[in-house]
């Protein structure tokens, strides 16, 4: 071998590793530029897409205040398809970055960050999406309900008949909406924290929201009538006289829908519907013991607190009667028809000479109930009842036409502070109606509860008179509760119908044992009902009186358990009937509410 030329040197270790850090010094700033870059265009894509959320959020609380504005619908629909688009097009520039967040995703908190913040961004896209669609549609059915027409049925058959031309739209926005619940689900348990617990659970009320907004839709046209004619039961419960849902069922109208108009309406007294030679039914043993009634009738039917149940129950005495069954049975009382008139204005009823306003509008349905003093008229048809029914249905569609905004939120009112329920046969039908709170249903609460459901069992109709205090205090350490009642009875003590006889039935979570009870008389043993205890007793309170009513009870252990690992959740449902008497809840640590309960209400605390 010929040795190395001394002239042309000899490669050193230092020479072959210039190169290299050449190579590191140009490498590693052009990387961090790169990677910069990239941040910073992720971070401008981020607040691109929040700022998307926010135009979106905005669109969704315009839309609740102007419902029925036909513009504002548009316009909101024309945002959020521009949303959609926006966040579209942010969703594909963040696939240019596959690979470089396939890379971050390696780290565990920040994998988990990325994919939730895609699944958000997805969730936007669908949302908006679906919004954008269903407002524009909504757009026109406020156009078609509020065109003028001649007849007062034409709104709601204009209704039933864009409704179908749209079903299958309609099931496309629903299915959209179906994904985004899925999405939110699968993120739901992350611990990356990309949102607020406050911010997802109102991204969850706006997915629920929507969607039973597109199933109400999609099922309108069968609860309407189409293809098929349906027959609905109307109760007109006199809440002064209270019973577990609403009040005594005096008067019952039966009226048949097809294709949204509405026909053959028959407004009746409730003793009508009940046919002497029918098999007798024991009465529940509160009216057989406090009001000596022997026989169960349609117009007590209305006995259990679930309002599902006690439809039931009358379905099954409409089948007793001979009468044909009914799709459906809508419940009201005397506040509704106030808050209705709110809305809609005074109406003259026909053939009466008579204009029923808020004001007057108890004292005119007393005279027409009462004052005949023949009693062949008292137990025979209503003619002022079905003549002032019909004027009302056809005002409310008038008002729907004219200005549906007021409208909507009566009927928005009344379902929130239960002067309205509803129980249809069509299970589809019902899955909505009690999801939007329509339903009357015991609540299905793992937390604790406390509801106070009263049922006048004697003649008389005191509770228009009656002032009720309820104050609960749980102790969140031991699981001991107490409950006191006090009741005063403002009725005169000469007034015959003053006279409070109460069966008073108390509902607690399931397992809790009763350790005493004051102030009532006859107290039931505690038992199991729809999967909560029932304590229950009497209460017997003439007019002028007082009286308080005071429950000692354990909660069931695990309860305790549960505040101390997650805080405290009470929910008190309102029952049906009632203006809503006052409410006072306190822990052993603080005072969670006082006021008048309108509404249910739920009650939380943070962790013992």
């Amino acid at each position: 071998m010929a040795p190395p030329d001394p002239a042309r040197g000899t490669p050193t270790p230092a020479a072959h590793g210039r190169p290299h850090r050449w190579l590191a010094r140009v490498a590693l700033p052009t990387a961090l530029l790169l990677f910069g870059l990239f941040a910073f265009d992720l971070a401008r894509l981020a607040l691109e897409a929040r700022a998307t959320a926010d135009l979106i959020s905005g669109v969704r609380w315009h839309v609740d205040n102007a419902i029925a504005d036909t513009a504002e619908l548009r316009n909101g629909s024309y945002t959020l398809e521009s949303a959609a688009a926006r966040l579209t097009a942010i969703e594909r520039r963040l696939d240019r970055y596959g690979p470089v967040l396939a890379v971050a995703s390696i780290v565990p908190l920040l994998g988990r960050w990325i994919e939730e913040a895609r699944a958000l961004l997805a969730i936007y896209v669908d949302l908006s999406s679906a919004a954008a669609e269903s407002l524009d549609m909504a757009a026109g059915l406020v156009d078609r309900l509020t065109a003028t027409s001649p007849s007062p049925d034409e709104p709601l058959r204009a209704l039933v008949d864009t409704l179908k031309a749209e079903r299958e739209s309609i099931h496309d926005q629903l299915a959209i909406v179906d994904r985004a619940s899925r999405r939110l689900d699968a993120i739901a348990t992350t611990a990356a924290g990309q949102f607020s617990d406050q911010q997802t659970e109102a991204l969850r009320v706006t997915i629920e929201t929507l969607h039973a907004t597109l199933q109400a839709a999609l099922l309108a046209p069968r609860a309407l009538g189409s293809p098929t004619p349906r027959r609905y039961l109307l109760l007109a419960q006199k809440s002064d006289e209270l019973r577990p849902t609403g009040g005594f069922i005096g008067n019952v109208a039966f009226v048949t829908v097809a294709n949204g108009e509405l026909r053959d309406l028959a407004y009746l007294r409730s003793y009508l519907v009940e046919d002497p030679t029918r098999p007798r039914v024991p009465a529940p043993p509160p009216f057989r013991r406090y009001q000596g009634m022997r026989d169960w009738n349609l117009r007590d039917a209305n006995w259990h607190p679930d309002f599902r149940a006690s439809a039931d129950e009358i379905q099954r005495f409409l089948a007793l009667n001979n009468v044909e069954p009914v799709d459906g049975i809508f419940a009201f009382d005397q506040q509704a028809l106030g808050i209705l008139l709110a809305a809609i204005g005074p109406v003259e009823v026909p053939g009466h000479e008579v204009r029923v306003t808020t004001a007057n509008a108890y004292t005119v349905l007393e005279h027409y109930a009462h004052s005949t003093g023949d009693r062949r008229a008292w137990f025979g048809s209503r003619p002022f009842y079905a003549a002032l029914t019909a004027a009302l249905l056809r005002t409310t569609i008038e008002g729907l036409r004219t200005n549906p905004r007021p409208v909507i939120g009566a009927v928005q009112t009344m379902v929130a502070e239960k002067h309205l329920m509803a129980a249809f046969e069509d299970a589809a039908v019902q899955r909505l109606v009690e999801q939007v709170g329509a339903g009357g249903r015991l609540p299905d609460a793992p937390d604790d509860l406390l509801y106070v459901v009263d049922a006048q069992v004697d003649h008389g109709a005191p509770f228009r008179s009656i002032e009720q205090t309820v104050r609960y205090q749980p102790n969140l350490e031991t699981g001991r509760a107490t409950l006191t009642i006090d009741y005063a009875n403002q009725n005169s003590p000469a007034d015959p119908n003053g006279r409070l006889s109460d069966f008073l039935r108390v509902y607690v979570p399931a397992g809790a044992r009763l350790a005493s009870v004051s102030g009532l008389t006859d107290v039931q043993p505690s038992r199991q009902v729809n999967g909560l205890t029932e304590f229950a007793g009497f209460l017997d309170l003439a007019g002028g009186g007082r009286r308080r009513v005071e429950f000692r009870y354990w909660l069931p252990p695990r309860l305790p358990a549960r505040w101390s690992a997650e805080g405290y959740t009470l929910h008190v449902p309102k029952q049906p009937g009632t203006d809503g008497h006052r409410l006072v809840v306190r822990t052993t640590q603080r005072r969670l509410f006082e006021g008048r309960l309108a509404t249910d209400l739920t009650l939380r605390s943070p962790r013992a």
